[in-house]
């Protein structure tokens, strides 16, 4: 995976893996004499198995337990988060002699693993005990064992809160002692190639990129990235060529910095190699596809909280205004350099807007516009949207709309009309009130995939899937606000760059509601 670098077994770590070649009841493992001139082959596998799959909604990959043995870096396997001892095994089919491993993981790594060997998958002998895993790409190198079947199990995980993840699971072997192995590239070169042959399809799609004008529909979605080089990857490509077809002509690029707490002062970006911030590279290339395609950008900086505490809640003080402006100016200079049409100045800060900080808001929205000359918007909850007190330096209103519509977990289409028309009556009314001649944009708006969508749209309510749920809701949406003289449009939360497996969750790819959006914005 780009980004990551090979990582070579120390002096400690090769003594660890081959004191520890012994089974759980203190059984040595069968070693294989090997000659050190001996080339390594990669060792096909067959079927594989898994103890669990992750089910986080929008998340979590597809439930695929050959995910890391099939040579792509775009598919990986994650169990249920929050638990140790998960495990995975393969099967060669028939017994292969097996000298080395190389775990290709995601963020969320094991600290502590062990990988086991059986030729029955009933019983097993352990081959390596891990105790010191630090993630990225590790190499484990051992005496050559014959086996049919391994398994890794994850220990420890570095972060408590997560599972395990990884992209892939490389299993090599002595050429001589596997004699009908075939060679296989590594999975690092199919990614290359798939982004070469993409490149034409992509040239193929070219659009012209016109101004965005304060009138204009926008027709757009939420693309969020939690990964350093994600968005400069082939299926970021993919998936923001898929949007235009579908009739997306705005990305709201979302860019989460990051503060410890709710009442933290430091703001800062996690964009290292490895860290949950995209790279200013990423983000430009990702810039770059959506103006190549024709489709305009909305840069969209966030805040989230550490602990969980949504960003609403975070408490300002002169020094976190002070952290928020070198924040945010920082991403306004990027958008202004790479010419992108829109620019969020804040997102759903509630904590921050009421009076007594308008004078510092007004302070960092000028120094915003020193650097950056399109249009702006803040994207305020939809709690608050009535209380910002800078609106009239604003070129948008930007509401996030989940609303809650009903209390019913399964309202009709009807009940979901009405409840939009009463909404959509309350913007028009505040504008009027507070003489807002400005364009209002939906700058987020979902629904889950569940039953309850509407209660409480900013969450999953319950783990019944219904896809008709959330199309309804969306239909709702869009059939009462594209009536509304100061609709300017609407951003759907969320497309993640890669597929993923979501049947409770925001994405709509794949689902009834995707036929919904694709209706209203090819319109």
């Amino acid at each position: 995976m780009k980004g990551y670098k090979m990582k070579k077994t120390g002096l400690m770590g090769l003594l660890l893996v081959v004191g520890m070649m012994l089974s759980s009841c203190g059984q040595k493992q069968e070693v294989v004499q090997v000659s050190k001139d001996d080339p390594l082959v990669y060792l096909q596998v067959t079927a594989a198995k898994a103890s669990s799959f992750d089910d986080t909604p929008d998340w979590a990959p597809m439930p695929d337990p050959m995910a890391p043995f099939d040579h792509d870096m775009l598919t990986r396997w994650s169990p249920k988060l929050g638990q140790d001892n998960e495990w995975i095994y393969a099967d060669f089919g028939k017994q292969k002699v097996l000298s080395k491993l190389v775990i290709k993981w995601e963020q969320a790594y094991a600290a502590e693993y062990e990988i086991l060997t059986s030729d029955d998958a009933n019983t097993w002998k352990r081959l390596v005990l891990k105790t010191d895993g630090k993630g990225g790409v590790e190499e484990l190198t051992f005496p050559a064992v014959k086996t049919r079947y391994f398994k890794l199990i994850g220990l420890k995980r570095v972060n408590p809160d997560w599972g395990i993840s990884m992209w892939e699971i490389e299993p090599y072997g002595p050429k001589s002692l596997n004699p009908d192995e075939k060679p296989v590239a590594p999975a690092e070169a199919k990614v290359a190639e798939e982004q070469k042959d993409f490149q034409q399809e992509l040239e193929k799609a070219k659009a012209p990129l016109k101004p965005l004008t304060k009138s204009e529909i926008q027709k757009g979605v939420c693309y969020t990235s939690w990964m350093y080089d994600e968005l400069s990857g082939v299926a970021s490509d993919k998936t923001l060529l898929y949007l235009k077809t579908i009739g997306v002509t705005c990305v709201a690029i979302v860019v989460p910095t990051y503060q410890k707490e709710v009442n933290s002062d430091t703001i800062y970006a996690n964009d290292i190699v490895g860290g949950d911030t995209p790279s200013d590279a990423s983000v430009e290339h990702a810039i770059q596809v959506c103006h190549m395609l024709g489709m305009k950008v909305l840069l969209k900086p966030h805040v989230d909280c550490r602990d969980g505490t949504p960003r609403i809640d975070i408490v300002a003080s002169d020094a976190w205004f002070n952290n928020y402006e070198t924040m945010i100016v920082r991403y306004a200079k990027l958008a202004a350099k790479n010419n992108v049409e829109e620019f969020a100045v804040g997102t759903e800060l509630e904590g921050t807007t009421f009076s007594r900080w308008e004078s510092r808001w007004r302070d960092i929205i000028t120094k915003v516009k020193a650097e950056y000359k399109g249009l702006l918007i803040y994207c305020a909850n939809w709690t608050e949207y009535k209380g910002v007190p800078f609106w009239d330096m604003m070129d948008f209103i930007g509401i996030d709309a989940y609303f809650p519509l009903t209390s019913k977990l399964d309202p009709t289409p009807a009940e979901l009309q009405a409840a939009w028309e009463k909404i959509a009556d309350e913007i028009q009314a505040w504008l009027g009130e507070k003489k807002l001649d400005k364009g209002v944009i939906l700058s987020e708006v979902g629904y889950p995939s569940c039953e309850g969508a509407a209660k409480q749209p900013w969450t999953q309510a319950t783990d019944i899937e219904n896809q008709t749920a959330q199309q309804d809701c969306l239909e709702a949406v869009f059939s009462v606000m594209t009536k509304r003289a100061y609709y300017r449009g609407a951003y759907l939360w969320q497309v993640l760059p890669q597929d993923r497996w979501s049947p409770l969750g925001f994405t709509v790819k794949g689902k009834k509601a995707e036929k919904v959006v694709s209706a209203w914005y090819k319109k």
